[in-house]
């Protein structure tokens, strides 16, 4: 199912538990690691390097440059090659890139490859950044055109699955990448679908066919009936069935409306303790 996994590093504590989820799923899918360190060249550029070389002189500035240069690639060499090492102890086959230019448009390209997008819920900035996801993050997700599992703080193998399915096109593809991966992992599923008290009838039989077909897939699959505010449901009965993945469709909302609003999605993302796989419609 996901062959060939991209995971995105910045050698931060939520990108360790991203390295940790994507060598699981590599390792029980039979699948391959790309594992990308991007220095965003805007610290080569920005304008913390024009300061210097407005304090210094340009003369002084050219030779600090390069000492510049050297340390983001022991950095990056430094987080790369204990990757590397995760993933030979776990056997799992994997190649490791670092690139210096724009952070998303180095994701992009080389997502053209992959299956899976894995990146942690915040980067190496999380300290300053509250409950907020990394800004960085749901540009990369919003803008990427493959499945993205945006995991949490912590790492716990996948035993159970969340499936959010509301009827939509978007939770259809979702909801059928879910049930593949629960076959594939051999994991339970629970299928939720929300609605408001005025809409329960077609909710029901949106939930019972969804649940079929989890059914017809020969998973334990259980469903269950929200009523309320979509995402307050979803994360709350995650948390009651101690879910360990929920699987969502991206961005299902109009862009307005996710702009003004936030969407389900966003939300989901934000607040979620366990990882999130977005699946794009």
């Amino acid at each position: 199912m996901y062959k060939n996994i991209l995971l995105c590093t910045d050698g931060s504590p939520a990108a360790d538990v991203a390295a940790d989820c994507a060598i699981e799923l590599a390792k029980k899918l039979g699948g391959r690691i790309v594992a990308l360190y991007v220095t965003d060249v805007r610290i080569l550029e920005g304008p913390l390097l024009a300061d210097i070389s407005g304090a210094l002189g340009a003369q002084p500035y050219s030779a600090l440059l390069p000492q510049l240069e050297q340390i983001q690639r022991d950095k990056a060499d430094a987080i790369l090659r204990a990757i590397s090492r995760r993933c030979a102890d776990q056997g799992v086959e994997h190649k490791v890139a670092h690139e210096t230019g724009s952070l998303l448009h180095t994701m992009l390209d080389y997502e053209r490859h992959a299956d899976l997008v894995v990146l942690g819920q915040r980067g190496e900035h999380a300290r300053w950044s509250g409950d907020m996801l990394g800004s960085s993050v749901e540009r990369m997700v919003r803008a990427s055109v493959k499945p993205c599992l945006v995991t949490s703080d912590c790492f716990r193998p996948i035993k159970h699955i969340l499936l959010a399915h509301d009827g939509s096109a978007e939770s259809n593809k979702a909801l059928r990448a879910g049930i593949n991966l629960a076959a594939d992992l051999g994991v339970e599923v629970t299928i939720v679908t929300v609605c408001q008290r005025d809409n329960e009838e077609t909710a029901s039989k949106i939930l019972q066919q969804a649940h079929q077909q989890a059914l017809d897939s020969k998973l334990a699959a259980h469903a269950q009936l929200g009523h309320g505010n979509a995402e307050t449901e979803i994360l709350k009965l995650c948390e009651k069935i101690n879910a360990d993945l929920i699987v969502m469709g991206a961005y299902g909302h109009t862009r307005i409306r996710e702009l003004i609003l936030g969407s389900t999605t966003s939300h989901v993302m934000r607040k979620s303790g366990v990882p999130v796989l977005l699946v794009r419609g």
